[in-house]
């Protein structure tokens, strides 16, 4: 009986924090539960989100078990923009390696890097590493100081990761 109360007892508190503070129970959600992101289209909002739902789920039994797996995250999000929170991209000086992190003034869950497709958990705890010691000069700093592979950084230029950021740390004389 008392195994049985425990679980009460924390279906009540999931659903207090779902109900009273959604934008902590979303970032705990996807922050212990969810492996596999589309980063792109949970960042695009809900019409993306929706089409790719839908996508997946005209497919039926032919979805892959990655792509059923997504349909619930994918579910869930719907259910988050609905509620008026939304994703954010990665960001290179505000995202953890592993935790969705809350940007409360926007009603926002920023993405880890682990959210990234390709980018393993030992080099997403390397950029925060060296993200603390010093803040990143250009896209080749976070690539040799990290040890961030050339196909990632590609990726996380083409989801305008480093915008603002120059590509190198070499400065030109003839640049105006």
């Amino acid at each position: 009986k008392a195994h049985a109360a425990a679980y009460v007892i924390s279906a009540f508190r999931i659903a207090w924090f779902k109900v009273h503070k959604p934008l902590y129970y979303y970032a705990a959600y996807y922050s212990i539960r969810c492996n596999d992101f589309d980063i792109e289209t949970m960042c695009k909002g809900y019409d993306a989100i929706k089409a790719k739902f839908d996508e997946i789920n005209e497919k039926g039994f032919s979805a892959g078990q990655k792509e059923t797996a997504l349909a619930d995250e994918l579910q869930l999000a719907m259910e988050m923009y609905k509620r008026g929170i939304k994703f954010k991209m990665i960001d290179l000086n505000k995202s953890d390696a592993k935790y969705f992190t809350l940007d409360e003034e926007e009603n926002a869950l920023i993405f880890p890097f682990r959210g990234l497709d390709g980018l393993g958990e030992n080099v997403a705890k390397m950029i925060v590493e060296e993200r603390n010691k010093a803040p990143f000069l250009s896209i080749e700093d976070v690539q040799i100081r990290a040890k961030v592979n050339s196909t990632t950084i590609e990726k996380m230029k083409t989801l305008h990761i480093f915008d603002g950021m120059s590509e190198s740390n070499q400065l030109s004389l003839f640049d105006f």
